[in-house]
């Protein structure tokens, strides 16, 4: 079984995610709790506006980027698929494309299904990290898009 998810899925899944989200909270707080945040000129009560809304969208990228991530592997015909808790088995003739994306750091690399599974109709998940990357397609993404239009894989 081949592993093609990177090394660092688990602390980009559970870490960054708690303490970024952590910190952002504390420094919200801290906006709208500082003494003198209510009355004072309006530039700090404009400021403590523009940090919560900040934090809500900084939010809903970590979870997009990060948080939905599984840890995936290539066992023969199939994928198998963990989230760190359940794990299931998409045999390659489900898998309908494959796309990465070329300028997020993390690099992603989504599956997309032909039904859905427990995990929804799209895996992403973090491919192993190359150095030199450009704005080019990960290899990967472009081997398993290969490997699902061969013979072998719809057999």
């Amino acid at each position: 079984m081949e592993d093609l998810s990177s090394k660092s899925t688990f602390f980009y899944k559970f870490v960054f995610p708690a303490f970024w989200i952590g910190m952002v909270v504390f420094v919200t707080l801290l906006t709208f709790l500082v003494p003198g945040s209510f009355e004072g000129d309006g530039a700090v009560r404009d400021v403590r506006w523009m940090v919560l809304g900040a934090a809500v969208v900084g939010t809903g990228l970590i979870y997009w980027a990060c948080m939905r991530v599984k840890r995936v592997f290539l066992d023969e015909n199939e994928f198998v698929i963990s989230n760190y808790r359940r794990t299931i088995r998409v045999p390659l003739r489900d898998v309908e494309r494959v796309s990465s994306s070329a300028l997020l750091n993390p690099e992603l690399i989504w599956l997309h299904l032909r039904r859905p599974t427990e995990f929804g109709n799209r895996i992403v998940f973090m491919p192993k990290q190359r150095f030199f990357r450009g704005f080019t397609r990960h290899p990967l993404a472009q081997r398993l898009s290969d490997l699902l239009v061969s013979p072998a894989a719809v057999a």
